[in-house]
C-alpha cells in the first residue's frame, strides 16, 4: 500500500532546495559569461590580426579559395569532414554553401569508412576540420581517398599532421592564452570552435564572390536556395518570383489537346489564342477547363508599375495578381 508521508520523509526522495547555492550567485553566473564572451571576442581579433598580417596564412587561404573554385568550375563539389564538434560546423559550413548556390556535402568520417567514401569524386576537394590537426578519424582516411583528391585542412594547429599532409591549411590558430583549458580550466571546445567557424564563414562568402562577381546576381541566387523565413521572404522581389512574357509558351486558339500538353511541359505559363494566359500545371490537370485563365486584353490594360527589381519604371506594361499573388510579368 502506497504511504505519501513516508516518501516525502525519504532524504533520498525529498525536493531539491530552490536557492541556488552561493557560487551560483547572479554575479558570479554573469562574470562566467562575460569571460566567455570576452575570450570569443579575442579569437576573432587575434584571427583578424593574422590574416592581415602574416604571409603564410594569407598564402594559404587563397590557394584554399582556388582550390575549390577549380574544383567547382570542373565540375566537383566540396565535400567537408570533421568529427565531433567539427562535424557540426562541417554541417554548418555546407549548409551556408549551398546557400549561396555552392555545391557542397558533409561526410561523416566513420561513415567515410564504412561505405560513403563514394561520395567522393576525384574532381570534388575535400576540406577536413579539426582543431588539434591529428584527428585518428580522419587521419584513417587518407589512405582511401582518390588519388589527387586535393585536401584542405581547417585547424587550430596548423603545424600538425593532417595539415602538414594538405594542399592548402584555413588556419584557426589561437595563442595559448586563448585555449580553452587556460580560461577555465575545462578543454570543452569554445574559442576553437568559434575560431573554425569564423574561418569557414569567410571562405563561404569568397568563394561566393569569387564564383559570381555582381552581388544582385549573388543576391538572386542566393534567394532562389534560401525563399522562405524572415532571411528570404523581405528580400524577395516581385522580378525573382515572376515570369517575362518572353518566356511565356503560344499556341493558337485551335490547338488540339497533344499540342497544348506539349506547351504546358516546362512551361510556368501558356498563352492561348493570344487572349488567355493560363498555368503550365492547370493545363496539364485532365479536367482542364477552357472557361478559366486569365484575359490578356484586360492585362493589357493595367497601368505600368513602379520599378520591380532592376527592372526600370514604364518597361512593366502590366504585374499579374491573382489573390494577391503574384504570378507573372508583362514587359514592353
Amino acid at each position: 500500500m502506497r504511504c505519501d508521508t513516508c516518501l516525502t520523509d525519504m532524504p533520498e526522495l525529498r525536493t531539491a532546495p530552490a536557492t541556488p547555492p552561493a557560487e551560483s550567485a547572479p554575479s558570479a553566473i554573469l562574470a562566467t559569461a562575460l569571460t566567455i564572451l570576452r575570450s570569443q571576442t579575442m579569437a576573432i581579433s587575434h584571427l583578424t590580426d593574422m590574416y592581415l598580417k602574416d604571409s603564410f596564412t594569407q598564402n594559404h587561404y587563397v590557394s584554399a579559395v582556388q582550390l575549390i573554385h577549380n574544383a567547382l568550375l570542373s565540375g566537383g563539389k566540396v565535400v567537408i569532414s570533421g568529427m565531433g564538434k567539427s562535424g557540426l560546423i562541417a554541417n554548418k559550413i555546407v549548409a551556408s554553401m549551398n546557400s549561396l548556390g555552392i555545391h557542397a556535402t558533409a561526410l561523416h568520417p566513420c561513415d567515410a569508412l564504412h561505405g560513403d567514401l563514394g561520395v567522393l569524386r576525384p574532381a570534388d576537394v575535400l576540406i577536413m576540420i579539426t582543431a588539434s590537426g591529428k584527428t585518428p578519424e580522419l587521419i584513417q582516411l587518407i589512405p582511401h581517398l582518390p588519388g589527387g583528391l586535393p585536401r584542405i585542412c581547417l585547424t587550430c594547429t596548423p603545424n600538425s599532421e593532417l595539415a602538414n599532409d594538405s594542399n592548402a591549411v584555413l588556419s584557426a590558430d589561437l595563442p595559448k592564452s586563448l585555449n580553452e583549458k587556460e580560461i577555465y580550466g575545462v578543454p570543452a571546445p569554445t574559442t576553437s570552435t568559434t575560431a573554425c567557424l569564423a574561418i569557414g564563414d569567410a571562405l563561404c562568402i569568397s568563394l561566393a564572390e569569387m564564383l559570381t562577381a555582381d552581388q544582385e546576381q549573388r543576391r538572386k541566387a542566393f534567394i532562389k536556395s534560401h525563399p522562405g523565413g524572415a532571411i528570404g521572404m523581405p528580400e524577395q522581389q516581385l522580378s525573382d518570383v515572376m515570369t517575362p512574357w518572353t518566356d511565356i509558351a503560344f499556341i493558337d486558339a485551335d490547338a488540339d489537346e497533344i499540342e497544348i500538353l506539349r506547351a504546358a511541359a516546362g512551361r510556368q505559363w501558356v498563352c492561348i489564342g493570344d487572349s488567355k494566359l493560363y498555368e503550365g500545371s492547370e493545363l496539364a490537370n485532365p479536367h482542364f477547363k477552357s472557361k478559366g485563365g486569365v484575359s490578356v486584353d484586360r492585362l493589357r490594360r493595367m497601368k505600368a508599375t513602379d520599378k520591380v527589381g532592376s527592372v526600370k519604371p514604364g518597361e512593366i506594361v502590366a504585374v499579374i495578381g491573382d489573390m494577391n499573388k503574384v504570378i507573372g510579368i508583362f514587359q514592353a
